[in-house]
């Protein structure tokens, strides 16, 4: 596998199944990004992911990843974290987050919390996000996935506005004076 480029980037969706203790096997594709692009540290087993629920899945960070996101969020939200909605994502990214490991024959084990607030029970889907991936109890993916049918369009604009977003003062979005720190 080379250095950067998609083979670098969770993509693709894969239907899976969660076996009777909860474990689902984690995509080939996905162990070897995990293997090359993460590999475990000397004191650390094998590769470990960070599994927090968010929306109507679970999202699953290589830990490198997971650390960056926390440095990031910390680093926009450090002085407004008064704000009742930056608290609210707090809670929800890190507050049901667990760490978990990838076993020798690739599984990894969704803790019952997180089972039941996905609402995962047999069937499973992966979906690869870039730098993450999530894990989505089937139907709630197929009734998502049907949502954004014909929606490519809006979705770029959003996209592009997002983009736009970050010449946007940080009063605009917190209103607290203090300058955008991107």
């Amino acid at each position: 596998m080379g250095k950067g480029g998609a083979r670098d980037m969770f993509l693709g969706t894969f239907q899976l199944k969660l076996d009777e203790k909860g474990r689902f096997s984690i995509p080939h594709r996905f162990r070897e990004i995990l293997h090359e692009k993460y590999p475990p540290g000397p004191e650390q087993g094998d590769p470990q992911l960070i599994l927090s629920p968010f929306g109507q899945c679970i999202i699953a960070y290589p830990r490198a990843e997971w650390q960056w996101l926390a440095q990031a969020l910390t680093a926009t939200t450090a002085l407004p974290s008064m704000h009742r909605e930056v608290r609210d994502l707090q809670r929800v990214l890190f507050g049901s987050a667990a760490e978990c490991t990838v076993d020798t024959q690739g599984r990894v084990l969704i803790p019952p919390l997180l089972r039941t607030k996905a609402r995962l029970d047999g069937e499973v889907v992966v979906v690869g996000v870039n730098s993450y991936f999530e894990i989505w109890n089937r139907g709630h993916w197929e009734e998502y996935a049907q949502s954004l049918e014909g929606r490519d369009e809006e979705i770029g604009q959003k996209f592009a506005e997002l983009s736009d977003a970050r010449a946007i003062r940080r009063e605009h979005t917190f209103g607290d004076g203090f300058p955008a720190r991107l």
